[in-house]
């Protein structure tokens, strides 16, 4: 894993202090506060230190020879926000978390009380973020799943064993998975066969390791049956031929056209496509576990109790987020009913 901040010329104490945040050792030893991170993890903070670090060396030269947690002030992150107007409250936020994060574990003896409560505000500002791109684009789980069966009868009813042929049938076993086991994209992406994917004769069983996890929290659950069909109509059909095209030997359950792993940015721009094309509207993988949350909670509040377990969440702030979300969609309905029946009165 990589431990070089982004500037080339970052002071010899930053880049102490950076190679100490993780530093590899055993249990015994002195490991490095944040040895634990993911490599995705650490690339984020080298970033968000980067910038921070560019911009303050750029204040002068004096400031080369100040302690890399000196340089973090309340002062000095308002100076430095107040540069970054044109980002938005989250960007800025993720960007303040990040520098925090570094100094905080380099220097954890330090009063940070400061510059946390500096964050604390920025998240209040930043909320949880634009939901304006949402509006419109939460579809019912049911949708997605006749959506990805849709795409499945197509691509079967086509005949041929052409590659757009096969590369339908994955994408629609993909939509359709994704529908009634709405996992991350890293975790979708990282689906093996034989490890996290286990095919009997019955039954089709999906297992995200903690490392795929975003909780670290191992996950399992059989494919549901209304799934299962096209899954293996995948399995038995198209894939076979897409490895054809490759080495043979990618265990990945994805493959793409030349019979190697699908990247991750593939299925981001392959599912927000065939989801346009098919319902009109573009859903990319993250609105699927919106969509889940959502006709969870719609069911009803016992249902809603299963949004955690369904998203692999360790706590229930999402399960009561969609919960009233869908109070107030139903609350909606029942007032334009109320509408329609007065407007009908009166004529």
């Amino acid at each position: 894993m990589s431990l070089i901040l982004p500037l080339q010329d970052s002071p010899a104490a930053d880049q102490e202090m950076w190679r100490g945040l993780f530093t590899e050792g055993n249990p015994l030893d002195d490991r490095g506060p944040l040895v634990h991170l993911r490599e995705t993890s650490r690339k984020r903070l080298s970033q968000s230190y980067g910038q921070w670090l560019q911009w303050h060396l750029g204040c002068g030269a004096h400031t080369r020879n100040i302690a890399p947690a000196d340089r973090v002030t309340r002062p000095a992150l308002l100076q430095w926000l107040s540069t970054l107007d044109r980002l938005a409250p989250m960007s800025r936020l993720i960007l303040v978390t990040g520098v925090l994060r570094v100094v905080t574990a380099g220097d954890p003896s330090r009063d940070w009380r400061p510059e946390r409560a500096l964050r604390a505000r920025l998240k209040s500002l930043a909320g949880r973020g634009t939901q304006a791109r949402k509006i419109g684009r939460i579809l019912s789980s049911q949708l997605l799943l006749d959506t990805g069966l849709q795409l499945v009868e197509e691509a079967k009813t086509r005949g041929g064993s052409g590659v757009f042929r096969a590369t339908s049938l994955r994408d629609g076993a993909m939509i359709a998975l994704l529908s009634m086991m709405p996992m991350r994209v890293r975790a979708l992406a990282g689906l093996t066969l034989g490890t996290s994917v286990i095919v009997d004769d019955d039954r089709i069983f999906i297992s995200i390791s903690p490392e795929l996890s975003k909780t670290h929290i191992p996950w399992e659950a059989e494919v549901p049956p209304q799934v299962a069909p096209a899954l293996r109509d995948y399995l038995d059909d198209a894939r076979p031929f897409l490895a054809a095209r490759g080495s043979g030997d990618d265990q990945s359950l994805w493959l793409g056209r030349k019979g190697s792993a699908l990247k991750i940015g593939a299925f981001r721009s392959t599912i927000s496509k065939q989801t346009k094309r098919l319902t009109g509207i573009s859903v990319p993988p993250h609105f699927f576990r919106d969509a889940a949350a959502t006709s969870l909670a719609r069911i009803s509040p016992e249902a809603a109790s299963l949004i955690r377990p369904v998203l692999g969440h360790s706590g229930f702030q999402t399960a009561d987020r969609h919960y009233i979300h869908a109070q107030t969609i139903e609350a909606g309905r029942e007032y334009a009913c109320l509408l329609q029946s007065m407007k009908e009165t009166s004529a």
